[in-house]
C-alpha cells in the first residue's frame, strides 16, 4: 500500500501499466472477467427512445477481500475512470458513485471505496432526431485500481449495444439493480445550509439542516469529495446542538493551497427520515441559502497569527496571568514562603522556585492535555473548561477554604508552622510544587491579553504544536517566580522573619476566604440557590473536622488522643464532603442565566444563538456579543467597568444595538463553537458587527469605556442612515 506521501508511485505504475492492459484489445460485450474483478457495462432497459436519458453503469463483481475506490480514495487507491465512445449527439455524463465505505487495512490506512458488487452510474441522453431503428454502441475503456493487501491495476474495453425504438421498452435484467443504486445515491437534501472554516490543522464544518432533528451522531461520517484534505486515518468529531451539526475532522499534512469549497457525503446508518430515510446527503458549500445574511459569522473569526507569534504571546499572556484577580490568593501564598526563604540558602531558594514552575509545567500539561483528548473524542469543549464542571469547582472550594482555616491558625499543615520566636522553616518542596498546582488552577479560566488569540490558534493545531503553545504559556506565568529565585539579591530586599509573621499569615487567609465567595457564587451556577443550602453546609461540617483536628491532633497531645481525634476529624470531613459535592439532579435541574431583562447596569441582554446573531445581521442592525462566563472574573472586571458609564450605555442605545449575552458558565458546544469561529478558545471575548460589513470587529481581552467607544466611532446611528438615503 501506499501513503499519500508516496502517492506519485503509484500514479507512476499506473501510468505505465494501465496502457498495457488494454492495448490491442477490442472492446467486448457481456462480462470480462480480469481476474480480481469482473467487468461490464450494463443498462437498465432493453431499448431506448429518442429524447430519452436512461442509467447505464460500469459493474464491478469484486473478489472476496478485494475493494476499489470512491472519487476520494483516501489515504492511498484510485478511483474508477471511463473514457465514453458514443455516436454523435449521444451525451454520457459524469459518473456517478455510491455512498463509500470506510476500508481499513493495516497498520493505520483508512481508504473509502467498496467490496463485493458496486455499479458506477452515468446518464445516457439520447437526441430527439436519432433515427429509429438503429443500434447505439457505446464503447467504455474502463480502468480501476483493486487492492487486499496489494494493489493491481485493472482495466477493461466494455461495450453496450442498445436499439432505437419508437415504443418504451421493457426492463433489462440489471434493471431493478440499477434503479436501487440510483435509490441508494446520496440526495441532496432541501434546505441544509453547509459553510467550513478551514484552519491549520483542522477543517471545522457547520451544517444546517431540520433533518437533524433528534439524530444520533455516533454513526456519522463525513466524505469529503476533495482527495488529500482531510487525514482519513483520523477521528471526525460531531456535535448536534438544535439542527445545527458541527463536523471537526483533521486536516491532512500534506495538503496545500487554501479551501475555497468544501463539498462531501454525509452518511448516517439508521438513515435521513428527511430525504426519505436515504443513508447518505450530499452536501456543497457552494449550495447557498436564499440569503447569504442567513450565516451568524464571517469568515473574519479565522485565526491570523502565526506558530512564532503564538509561542510569544502565550508567553507574555502567561506573565500576565500574575496580575489577574483570581491569582492573587496564591501569589500572596509564594510571597509569605518567599518571606520564609528569605534566609535561607540560595541553592534551597532557587530549587523551591523551580519546584513551584515545575507545578506549574505540569498542571499546564496536565489540563492542555485532558483537553485536547477530550476534543478529539467529540467533546466541545475550550479553555477555562475545568470550571464548567461542578465537581472541580467543589474541589477547589474545598482546597480554598482549608488552606485558609489553615492560615488562620484552626489547623496546620505539615509539621512546620510559623513560631513566635523569629526563626521559621520554609515550606517543603511538596508544598512550592501544590502551590504552582492551585495557582494554575484558579488562573487558567482567566484569559488575558495575548492570551486568547494564542489559546484559539493553538486549539487548531497538532496535538504536539498545541501542548508548545500551552508550554509556553506555563513558562510566561512561573518565570517572575523563577526570577525572584534565581537572584537572592531580590529576596534579601524583603522583611527578615519574624514574630510579625504570625500575624501576616492570618492576614493571607482573608484572600483565601474572598476567593472562596467567589467560587461560591460560581457554584450557585450549576446549583442553584436550594442547592447552595448544601455546599454551605458541607463547608460548615469541613471547618468543624478540621478544628477538631487542629484542637486535639497537635504534637502535645497524647498518642492516643492524636489517633482519636484524626479519625473523629477525618470522618467529619468526609461527611462535609459529601454535602459539598453537588448531585446530578441538582446540577441537570438549573438552567444558565436567562438574558432577557435588564441587567444591574441597565443592559437589556439577548440570549445567543446563531440564528439570532443571522437575523439581527440580516436586517442591518449592528449586534454586539459578550463571551462570558460567571467564573470568569475578568469578565465581571470588564462589564463593571464599562457598563458603568453612561456614555457607553447610550452610545449603544443610539445606534440601536442588539446586545447578546454567550454565557458559558456551564457547558454549551454551541457557545463553544461560536468561539472557535472566531479563532478563540476561551473567555472573554467581545464581538461586534456594524450592521453592514460581514467582517466583524474583536476588541481587547481587558476593556475600558475609551476602547469601547472608539469602537463605535464610524458606526452610523438608524436616523443616520435613513437620512443619508
Amino acid at each position: 500500500m501506499y501513503r499519500k506521501g508516496n502517492v506519485l508511485k503509484l500514479f507512476a505504475l499506473i501510468c505505465g501499466v494501465m496502457p498495457l492492459l488494454s492495448y490491442g484489445q477490442d472492446y467486448q460485450k457481456g462480462a470480462v472477467d480480469t481476474e480480481q474483478a469482473i467487468a461490464e457495462l450494463v443498462s437498465g432497459v432493453t431499448a431506448v427512445q429518442p429524447g430519452q436519458t436512461i442509467d447505464v453503469a460500469l459493474r464491478l463483481q469484486l473478489d472476496p477481500h478485494w475493494h476499489v475506490y470512491w472519487k476520494n480514495p483516501g489515504d492511498t487507491g484510485l478511483a474508477p475512470s471511463i473514457d465514453w465512445e458514443a455516436p454523435d449527439g449521444i451525451e454520457v455524463g459524469e459518473l456517478e458513485f455510491p455512498t463509500p465505505e470506510k476500508i481499513i487495512t493495516p497498520p493505520d490506512f483508512v481508504s473509502y471505496g467498496y467490496e463485493g458488487e458496486v455499479f458506477v452510474l452515468a446518464k445516457v441522453t439520447i437526441p430527439e432526431d436519432f433515427g429509429l431503428g438503429q443500434t447505439i454502441s457505446l464503447n467504455a475503456d474502463a480502468s480501476w485500481l483493486a487492492c487486499e493487501q496489494m494493489c493491481i491495476p485493472g482495466g477493461a474495453k466494455l461495450a453496450l449495444e442498445l436499439p432505437v425504438s419508437g415504443e418504451s421498452a421493457d426492463s433489462s435484467q440489471w434493471g431493478d439493480a440499477l434503479a436501487l443504486a440510483r435509490a441508494n445515491l446520496p440526495k441532496t437534501p432541501d434546505g441544509a445550509v453547509l459553510t467550513f472554516e478551514a484552519l491549520e490543522s483542522t477543517i471545522s464544518v457547520s451544517i444546517d439542516w431540520a433533518g437533524f432533528n433528534g439524530i444520533d451522531t455516533k454513526s456519522l461520517y463525513f466524505y469529503p469529495e476533495e482527495e488529500g484534505l482531510i487525514n482519513s486515518a483520523a477521528a471526525q468529531n460531531f456535535a448536534l446542538t438544535d439542527l445545527t451539526l458541527i463536523v471537526s475532522m483533521q486536516k491532512s499534512e500534506y495538503h496545500e493551497g487554501s479551501v475555497d469549497r468544501l463539498s462531501g457525503v454525509l452518511s448516517h446508518e439508521a438513515g435521513f427520515a428527511s430525504a426519505s430515510d436515504a443513508k447518505a446527503i450530499f452536501l456543497d458549500s457552494a449550495i447557498k441559502p436564499a440569503a447569504d445574511a442567513n450565516t451568524a459569522y464571517a469568515s473574519g473569526g479565522e485565526s491570523t497569527i502565526g506558530f512564532a507569534q503564538a509561542l510569544l504571546f502565550a508567553f507574555v499572556g502567561g506573565m500576565i496571568l500574575n496580575l489577574m484577580p483570581c491569582v492573587f490568593p496564591i501569589l500572596s501564598i509564594k510571597v509569605l514562603g518567599f518571606v520564609h526563604q528569605s534566609g535561607e540558602d540560595n541553592k534551597k531558594v532557587l530549587a523551591h522556585g523551580l519546584t513551584f514552575a515545575g507545578g506549574v509545567l505540569a498542571s499546564f500539561w496536565v489540563l492542555a492535555g485532558a483537553l485536547i483528548a477530550l476534543r478529539a473524542g467529540g467533546e466541545s469543549l475550550g479553555w477555562g473548561f475545568q470550571l464548567q464542571s461542578p465537581y472541580f469547582v467543589g474541589a477547589l472550594l474545598l482546597i480554598m477554604f482549608l488552606l485558609g482555616l489553615s492560615l488562620v491558625g484552626v489547623f496546620e499543615i505539615g509539621t512546620s508552622a510559623i513560631g513566635l520566636a523569629g526563626k521559621v522553616k520554609g515550606e517543603g518542596y511538596g508544598g512550592s510544587f501544590f502551590s504552582g498546582v492551585l495557582a494554575t488552577a484558579v488562573a487558567t479560566p482567566c484569559t488575558g491579553p495575548f492570551m486568547g488569540p494564542a489559546l484559539g490558534f493553538a486549539l487548531t493545531l497538532s496535538a504536539f504544536q498545541s501542548m508548545t503553545v500551552f508550554t509556553f504559556l506555563a513558562l510566561g506565568m512561573a518565570v517572575p517566580y523563577l526570577t525572584l529565585s534565581s537572584f537572592p539579591k531580590l529576596i534579601e530586599k524583603l522583611p527578615r522573619p519574624g514574630a510579625w509573621m504570625e500575624t501576616f499569615k492570618q492576614v493571607m487567609s482573608f484572600p483565601m476566604f474572598a476567593t472562596c465567595i467567589w467560587l461560591i457564587w460560581v457554584m450557585g451556577a450549576h446549583v442553584g440557590n436550594d442547592g447552595l443550602i448544601m455546599v454551605l453546609g458541607g463547608l460548615l461540617v469541613v471547618a468543624i473536622g478540621a478544628w477538631v483536628y487542629g484542637r486535639w491532633s497537635s504534637p502535645v497531645k497524647p498518642v492516643t488522643t492524636r489517633r482519636v481525634s484524626t479519625i473523629f476529624a477525618v470522618v467529619i470531613a468526609v461527611i462535609g464532603v459529601w454535602m459539598l459535592m453537588p448531585s446530578e439532579e441538582a446540577t441537570s435541574a438549573v438552567a444558565t442565566e436567562e438574558a432577557g431583562g435588564p441587567d444591574k447596569y441597565g443592559v437589556v441582554w439577548e440570549n445567543f444563538s446563531p440564528e439570532l446573531v443571522a437575523s439581527a445581521r440580516q436586517k442591518g442592525k449592528p449586534v454586539f456579543i459578550d463571551f462570558t462566563a460567571k467564573w470568569c472574573l475578568t469578565c465581571k472586571a470588564n462589564k463593571a467597568v464599562v457598563f458603568a458609564s453612561d456614555e457607553v450605555k447610550n452610545r449603544f442605545d443610539e445606534l440601536g444595538f442588539v446586545m447578546v449575552k454567550a454565557d458559558w458558565t456551564k457547558r454549551n458546544p454551541v457557545i463553544t463553537d461560536a468561539l472557535e469561529e472566531f479563532g478563540r478558545s476561551g473567555v472573554p471575548l467581545y464581538v461586534m458587527y456594524d450592521g453592514k460589513s460581514d467582517t466583524p470587529k474583536i476588541l481587547p481581552e481587558l476593556l475600558n469605556p475609551g476602547i469601547v467607544l472608539d469602537a463605535l466611532e464610524g458606526i452610523e446611528s438608524p436616523a443616520a442612515s435613513i437620512a443619508s438615503k
